[in-house]
């Protein structure tokens, strides 16, 4: 079984649904929804912060979830689409606690003896990295995609149009860790290095490996 887990980088000048689709399982976080880019397909998983998941169990409306989320910019057609997804979406949600397993993953990088030190002043790990700390805690070694790997792509969000970094989250850490786990090969990054172009092409912060070329090969080319 393949999984790929997304994160929500956003692309303009290509789709990524059928490279998205090809996997046996999806996995998407928060309020990312099929046809976005990332997969025409419903999620097996949901991965939510504590504030989705609490929306989720509500069941909020399209205008309280568009409210809430006044200061994150999205638009209330896609909170409408959010909405919808709570109510009739066989979608596994999961919620992986206040810290999004942020226990998990330190001991993931203890066992793997990965060189990583999480800052005491940012401790509040983000929500794309805890279904990846449960995959590698269960030895399962899952594909990503949509990833920033560097600083700057942070705030090129598939569904919000703000560009300020919650200041809690170590997102230059977090970065760097991605690449470790890739280079330990616990995780497969590959296809995070997928650029916004409409002639695939790849960036270059990690080495990609020869699955996810194949991969990358199969869909895209």
């Amino acid at each position: 079984m393949t999984e790929i887990i997304c994160g929500s980088k956003k692309y303009d000048n290509i789709s990524l649904d059928k490279l998205v689709d090809s996997f046996d399982i999806i996995t998407r976080h928060n309020m990312l929804l099929p046809d976005m880019g990332y997969g025409k397909r419903y999620a097996d998983f949901q991965i939510c912060n504590k504030h989705v998941a609490q929306h989720y169990e509500n069941k909020t409306s399209a205008k309280d979830l568009f409210e809430d989320y006044t200061g994150k910019k999205i638009s209330m057609q896609h909170m409408e689409r959010v909405h919808e997804f709570f109510n009739t979406s066989k979608t596994d949600f999961i919620h992986y606690g206040d810290r999004n397993n942020f226990q998990c993953l330190s001991r993931a990088i203890q066992k793997y003896k990965i060189d990583h030190t999480f800052r005491a002043d940012k401790s509040l790990m983000k929500i794309g990295l805890s279904h990846v700390a449960q995959c590698v805690e269960d030895e399962i070694k899952p594909f990503l995609i949509g990833y920033s790997l560097k600083i700057e792509d942070l705030t090129n969000h598939k569904y919000t149009n703000h560009k300020d970094l919650y200041d809690g989250h170590d997102h230059e850490g977090e970065v760097e860790l991605l690449k470790k786990l890739h280079n330990a090969g616990l995780i497969d990054a590959t296809l995070c290095l997928i650029k916004d172009e409409s002639v695939v092409s790849l960036s270059d912060e990690i080495e990609p490996t020869e699955e996810g070329m194949r991969i990358i090969d199969d869909n895209l080319r």
